[in-house]
């Protein structure tokens, strides 16, 4: 009844809710941003949980298309996935069995992920839900035409729910994009958090698990081994406007700190001193961290490894998600990444949640 009730929500935008994803297809994590967009698209072999890659890509978007979170000209940003599908021989036609999932800037979308309460009536969840999800918003917690809330459970598995709110036109804008490119969404998720889930589950298949954030899932969890992590480990996330510091032990988040900036006019040492101060500010000292620069050219992430490791005082690494997953195809056009390694790391972990939707367990 509660699981029907669930499958029932429709007010995240219609066109979000309305499509449940399906077994079976591949699971694809789309992020558009000021500084391009990328696409990675995972398939898990029949009967297996290993997971590989079946294609990623990247394609520039012109100044002038995205003003901020805000998208300026819907028809040019669809018109540059359809021509990155192009270059990736893809078609939307191909991805309609797949599960998509896109991502909102890390401060557009408030989620929260709460006990399931006992003793609400089934009948009662959705507007119980709406209203707690509304609150994550400014406001009276009175869901709206300005707003955009849902939900949903947290994980397949979980008896835990997942309140998501943003504001309207940020989620619908979003999903009209990708409808004028032929395609379905069936989840938002913000880029930080798709970040992290990357790190999290390349750690997993590295040192093997410990006890996830109890913010994402709670799927099964691979068997564990006995190499062990040098840790506490953080996950440097970068990108225009904002920087994200997330640090692990083992598969788990112990400190975090999101910071918004106004750039520093492509000046890395000033980059670095603002990542040394917002680092300051975690409860735990760092021991390494591995970074993801959305918008960096190859040439810029080597810069600013440098500057973060000069002024930091601890080692850097790029981190590189799509480096711990076999390919389909060893090379060919399905590969047709343009943009250097770290840029995946949002749309990967957008797709491992795709994934996690068909009842995949990608913690």
């Amino acid at each position: 009844m509660v699981a029907a009730m669930l499958r029932g929500v429709r007010h995240m935008g219609n066109p979000l809710a309305a499509m449940l994803p399906r077994r079976g297809g591949s699971g694809c994590g789309i992020h558009f941003d000021a500084g391009g967009v990328q696409f990675v698209r995972i398939t898990r072999a029949s009967g297996r949980s290993a997971l590989t890659v079946d294609a990623c890509g990247s394609a520039v978007i012109d100044d002038g298309m995205l003003s901020g979170s805000h998208i300026a000209k819907p028809e040019a940003v669809a018109r540059r996935i359809d021509e990155l599908l192009e270059r990736l021989e893809m078609s939307a036609r191909e991805l309609q069995r797949d599960t998509i999932v896109l991502a909102l800037p890390s401060g557009a979308l408030k989620t929260q992920v709460i006990d399931y309460p006992s003793t609400l009536p089934p009948r009662a969840l959705r507007a119980w839900g709406e209203r707690r999800a509304a609150l994550l918003l400014p406001g009276d917690g009175d869901p709206d035409l300005r707003s955009r809330v849902g939900v949903t459970w947290a994980e397949p598995g979980s008896h835990r729910l997942r309140l998501y709110a943003c504001e309207a036109p940020l989620a619908d804008d979003r999903v009209a994009v990708l409808e004028m490119a032929g395609l379905r969404v069936h989840a938002i998720d913000a880029a930080h958090q798709a970040g992290r889930r990357a790190f999290r589950w390349t750690r997993t298949q590295t040192y093997g698990a410990s006890q996830p954030e109890p913010a994402l899932m709670s799927a099964p969890a691979p068997v564990p081994t006995t190499r062990r992590a040098a840790s506490p480990q953080a996950l440097l996330q970068i990108d225009a406007r904002e920087v994200d510091i997330a640090v692990f032990d083992g598969q788990t988040c112990i400190a975090s700190v999101h910071e918004r900036f106004d750039g520093v006019n492509g000046h890395v040492e000033a980059l670095a001193s603002m990542i040394q101060a917002v680092s300051g500010r975690l409860p735990v000292a760092l021991s390494a961290l591995h970074i993801a620069a959305r918008e960096a050219s190859p040439g810029e992430l080597a810069a600013i490894r440098e500057a973060v490791a000069t002024t930091c005082g601890v080692e850097v690494q790029p981190f590189d998600p799509l480096d711990h997953l076999p390919r389909t195809q060893p090379a060919g056009p399905r590969f047709h990444a343009q943009a250097q390694c770290t840029a995946f790391a949002v749309p990967f972990g957008l797709a491992l949640r795709a994934v996690s939707m068909q009842g995949a367990a990608c913690a």
